[in-house]
This record gives C-alpha cells, structure tokens and sequence, in this order.
C-alpha cells in the first residue's frame, strides 16, 4: 500500500485509540507511525492566532487532541481526476494517490490535516533507512463531502473484484498475479487476518474486528499498482478484448480499494 496511506490509517488508529482511552501509555507511539521517515511533525495553530503555529512531534499531537475538543479523528480521501495520466498509475508513489487527508472533528466543525514528504538529504547520503520528513499542516477547510463504508459491504464488493481477475489472470497466463489475487480473496474469505500481515505493528491492537483487520489485510495485499513490475505494467495482451478487460478491472479494483481503506481505517470511530 501507497505508505503515506498507511501512515494516516495508523495516525487515525492511534489518535481514536487515544480519545477514546484504549491507548494506555503513549510514550512510544511517535515510532509506530514514522515507518521509513526521519521525522513526523505536526503544524498546529496557536490558540487565538491561527496565523501563528507551534511544531509538535507526534506524541504532542495525540495531547493536543482533547485539549482542542477534538471529537473523533477520520481518514478522508477525494480522487484527483487526470486526463493524461489514471490515478491508479502513479499510486505507488509518494504523493499519487489522489488527497488523503486527516479529518479532526472537533463541536460543529471540522479540520482537515494534509501531509508534506520531502527527502531528508542528510539522511540519504547516511545511507539511512528514515530518509524522510513528514509534516502536517490544516487546510483552509472547514467542511467536506465525506463517503460512508462499511466493512461488510466493502468485503463482499472486494471479493467479486478478486475473483474476476483471478479468473482473468488465468485466462492471460499471469499466474504470479493470480496468486496474488487468490491470496486477498482467501484472507476475506476467512473473514480473520493471516498471522503474516506487518499492518498489525501500525496500528492499535484490540479495536478493531476480525472482518475489517481482513479487508484491511485483503486491501494491503492486492494494492498493486506502483511502477515497474507493478500490476500497472502489464502490457501484453493476445486480444483488444483482454486488454479491455484488464483497464476495466485495474480501475474497479483501484476504487474498490479505496473505499475499503476509508472502510477499516473509520472503523475504529466511535460517535460521542
């Protein structure tokens, strides 16, 4: 998965986690969200003089949240149409996945909390892993139109997909992604994750049931859209119908995959 996709999902965790309670102790919380980065920093406006802001580190953030008011702390996304380019082709990367933003709300208002990557240079040429500085700053918004989905439903619509292009990948003698494809569906269909997945280490364990922890799994495992020797580099084709195909489902699968995201990450919400 797109990793400042995942680093929102987590930071949705860890902040719900934290309003509601379920997050005994905060100390090292800063270091399940910073996967690959040197440094997550948080933009906060000065009370009183929004022109103003103070940099907080992620354990800040988590403070900060009541003492605001903050009510429940969501993962929100917009697509960005783009006529030369779909945005499933540069969603691998830092930055290509349409707007992802992190919605705080707070008593009849809303914040929305947009991300910033930039290479740590100093870090690069270190050799380090962390070569990344991310920061949050609040966009000029107050209020926008955001998409309801359940688990449920987000599961049964995945599956189908899945199933699709395993029968597809079949037809087109793609068997390493029809294995892939396989492996999703089997994990939804298990209705439990597998005890392999890495996303239990990012976000809070024990608030989220066993079917949205597998369409989260299921989602992770099927996001394969990126660069070279990506699913989006798929090319050969014997026929214009398979090639058809291919677009329609890449694009099905992409926004299904999307909505399963908004679906577990908003999960663990508790309306208050």
């Amino acid at each position: 998965m797109n990793v400042s996709i995942l680093q929102m999902v987590s930071i949705v965790s860890y902040s719900n986690a934290y309003l509601n309670d379920q997050l005994p102790e905060i100390s090292n919380q800063g270091e399940k969200i910073s996967m690959y980065c040197n440094k997550v920093l948080f933009h906060i406006p000065v009370e009183g003089n929004e022109t103003q802001y103070t940099t907080q580190a992620p354990i800040d953030w988590f403070l900060s949240l009541k003492y605001r008011g903050v009510q429940q702390v969501k993962l929100h996304y917009k697509s960005v149409p783009n006529l030369n380019m779909p945005e499933r082709m540069s969603a691998g990367f830092v930055g290509g996945a349409g707007i992802w933003m992190v919605e705080t709300v707070l008593d009849g208002k809303s914040e929305f909390w947009y991300s910033k990557w930039q290479v740590d240079e100093h870090q690069r040429k270190l050799g380090s892993d962390r070569i990344w500085t991310v920061t949050y700053k609040k966009a000029p918004i107050t209020e926008l139109l955001t998409e309801v989905y359940t688990v449920d439903t987000q599961a049964e619509e995945l599956k189908l997909i899945l199933s699709e292009l395993v029968s597809f990948c079949s037809e087109i003698k793609e068997s390493g992604w029809q294995s892939i494809f396989a492996g999703a569906k089997t994990v939804l269909d298990n209705a439990k994750p597998s005890v392999s997945t890495y996303l239990k280490d990012m976000i809070v364990d024990g608030v989220y049931t066993p079917e949205a922890l597998a369409l989260m799994e299921a989602a992770d495992r099927s996001y394969v859209f990126g660069g070279m020797g990506s699913w989006n580099d798929v090319v050969s084709f014997e026929t214009k119908e398979q090639e058809s195909t291919y677009l329609a489902l890449s694009d099905k699968l992409y926004a299904s995959l999307n909505k399963c995201i908004l679906a577990f990450a908003n999960s663990c919400v508790i309306d208050r």
